[in-house]
C-alpha cells in the first residue's frame, strides 16, 4: 500500500513539475568504468518512475505465484484430512456392527491425515482384540501413546482391553499411579474394582471402596455388598494363611460396628467351621444370640460339630421363648435332637417347622427321623409331598 502511494505521488509531482521543466529539461551524465551514459533530467526521473514499477509489477507476480502455491499446497492438504476423516468415520461405524478386520484397515488407513490419530490408533488396537491379534492391539496402543496427547485415554483403552483379555494383573499394571492423579475419574474407579474383584485384592478393593461412593460411582446398596463380599474374602484369605487363631486376631482388630454385622459374624462362623474350631464357633454364635437372634445364625448352629449338644439346645429352647413361631429355630433344634438320636423330640420340631412353612430340606430330615423311628408309611407320603414342592408346579 505505501508502494502504490509513493508511486502516485510520484506520478503527481512529475505532472506538475513537468511543464515547468519542458523548456529547461538540463543534463545528466553518468560514468561507470569505461561507459558513459548521457541523459535529460526529465529523461532520468522517467526512467526511474518505470524502474520501480516495473519492481513493483514483479513483486506483485512473485507474491500471487507463492499465494497460488500455498493455495496448492492447502487444498490437497484439505482434500487429504477430507478423505482421512471419511475414512475414520467408516471405520468407527464397522468397529460398532463388530466388522472387526475391516475397522481396523479404514482407521489405519485414516491415521496419517486424521485431526485426531490418537482416536484411531485406539479404535484400531480395539478392532485388533476384536480379531483376537494381542500383538497387533499392543502395537496400536504403543503408537497412540507416542501421540503423548492424552496418557489417561490411552492407559485405559489398553487396561479395559487387557480386561477383556483376562489380562488382570496387566490391566492392574497399566492403571498403576494414574489413580493419584485422576482421584475422581468414575471410569478408572470402576475398572480398578472389577480388577480387583478377579484377583481377588480384598485389601486393595476395601480400600478403593471410600472413592467409589464418594464419586457415586456406585449406589450405598452395592457399596455395602461389596464391603460384604470384600471382608468375607479377606476372612478366607487370612483363614487360609494363618488358620483359625490369626482369622480371631484379625476379627478382634476390626471395628466394634463391623462386629456386630450379622452377615460378617456368619462369614467368620462358616471360616471356623471349616478350619474345625467349631467351639470358638459357638461361643461366638452364643454370645451374637444373646443380642441379636438373627436366624441365619440360628441356621448354623446345626453345622457345628460339637462333643455336647446340650448347652446349644438350650440356647435354641430359650430362643423359643421369645418366638415360639420361628421355623428356623424349630429346625435346627430338630437336627441337634436328631444328632443326639432323640427321634421324637426331633419329629416333634420338624412337624412345627413345616406347620409355619414347607421346606424341603425339613421335609427330609422329618422322612429320616420317621424311618429311625420305623414308621415307613408316613416317612413314604412325606417324601412324595416333598417331591411335589421340589419339582416345579405344572398348570
Amino acid at each position: 500500500m505505501i508502494k502504490i502511494l509513493l508511486l502516485v505521488i510520484a506520478l503527481i509531482a512529475g505532472l506538475i513539475v513537468g511543464p515547468d521543466l519542458a523548456g529547461n529539461q538540463g543534463y545528466v551524465l553518468i560514468s561507470a568504468a569505461n561507459q558513459t551514459i548521457e541523459m535529460s533530467l526529465t529523461t532520468l526521473v522517467i526512467v526511474v518512475i518505470a524502474a520501480f514499477a516495473a519492481l513493483f509489477i514483479l513483486e506483485f507476480i512473485i507474491r500471487k505465484l507463492f499465494s497460488f502455491s500455498s493455495s496448492t499446497r492447502g487444498w490437497f492438504s484439505g482434500r487429504k484430512s477430507k478423505k482421512a476423516r471419511s475414512l475414520t468415520n467408516q471405520g468407527l461405524v464397522k468397529l460398532l456392527e463388530g466388522d472387526w478386520k475391516q475397522a481396523e484397515k479404514l482407521v489405519v488407513k485414516g491415521a496419517k491425515f486424521s485431526d485426531a490419530p490418537l482416536l484411531n490408533y485406539l479404535a484400531a488396537a480395539e478392532a485388533a482384540q476384536g480379531r483376537g491379534d494381542v500383538e497387533n492391539r499392543d502395537r496400536y496402543l504403543q503408537q497412540a501413546s507416542d501421540f503423548g496427547t492424552d496418557s489417561l485415554a490411552t492407559s485405559l483403552t489398553r487396561a479395559k482391553l487387557q480386561f477383556r483379555q483376562g489380562q488382570y494383573e496387566e490391566a492392574l499394571a497399566s492403571m498403576q499411579g494414574l489413580l493419584d492423579a485422576n482421584p475422581r475419574n468414575a471410569i478408572l474407579l470402576n475398572l480398578l474394582k472389577d480388577t480387583y474383584l478377579k484377583l481377588q485384592d480384598w485389601q486393595a478393593l476395601l480400600r478403593l471402596l471410600p472413592s467409589l461412593k464418594r464419586v457415586k460411582a456406585i449406589s450405598d446398596a452395592e457399596a455395602a455388598k461389596l464391603e460384604l463380599k470384600a471382608e468375607c474374602g479377606l476372612m478366607a484369605h487370612i483363614a487360609t494363611q494363618k488358620g483359625s487363631d490369626g482369622l480371631l486376631a484379625h476379627w478382634n482388630s476390626l471395628s466394634r460396628a463391623a462386629r456386630q454385622q450379622t452377615p460378617l459374624i456368619a462369614c467368620l462362623v462358616k471360616q471356623l467351621i471349616a478350619r474345625h474350631a467349631d467351639s470358638e464357633a459357638y461361643i461366638i454364635l452364643r454370645e451374637n444370640l444373646k443380642k441379636h437372634p438373627d436366624e441365619t445364625l440360628i441356621g448354623l448352629v446345626p453345622e457345628l460339630s460339637l462333643p455336647d449338644y446340650h448347652p446349644a439346645i438350650l440356647k435354641l429352647q430359650d430362643l423359643l421363648r421369645y418366638n415360639e413361631s420361628n421355623p428356623v429355630t424349630h429346625s435346627a433344634l430338630g437336627q441337634l435332637y436328631f444328632r443326639e438320636g432323640k427321634w421324637a423330640e426331633a419329629r416333634q420340631h420338624f412337624e412345627k417347622a413345616l406347620d409355619i412353612r414347607a421346606d424341603v430340606t425339613d421335609y427330609a430330615w422329618l422322612v429320616d427321623t420317621l424311618e429311625k423311628l420305623n414308621e415307613s408309611g408316613e416317612a413314604n407320603h412325606l417324601s412324595r409331598e416333598a417331591l411335589k414342592l421340589a419339582l416345579p408346579h405344572k398348570e
